[in-house]
């Protein structure tokens, strides 16, 4: 099924899902903000140019410390796509250098 994860590429924004989840807040007058929510360890997505939201996660780590520096910016990642519930999680990420 689909749970098992298939290797994606996915360009889009890095977000502080919490804030993005909570009010919408996206773009670079919220970079700041997203990057402490970051740093803190609140959760990290993708949102891509297919109008979906990822959740992003390390190979059973967070991969915070790596997308601080990143936040509000566009970005691109690999890695292994899951779903379950409606949420779509991105693990294994790894970030595609331009």
């Amino acid at each position: 099924g689909e749970a098992s994860g298939k290797e994606v590429t996915v360009s889009g924004e890095v977000v502080d899902m919490a804030c993005y989840i909570d009010h919408n807040a996206t773009g670079p007058e919220h970079a700041d903000c997203a990057k402490t929510c970051i740093k803190m360890g609140l959760p990290v997505g993708i949102k891509a140019e297919d109008g979906k939201t990822y959740l992003l996660i390390g190979e059973h780590k967070p991969i915070n410390s790596e997308l601080v520096s990143l936040a509000a910016k566009t970005i691109t990642v690999k890695g292994k796509l899951v779903s379950r519930d409606g949420f779509n999680m991105i693990e294994n990420v790894e970030i595609v250098k331009k």
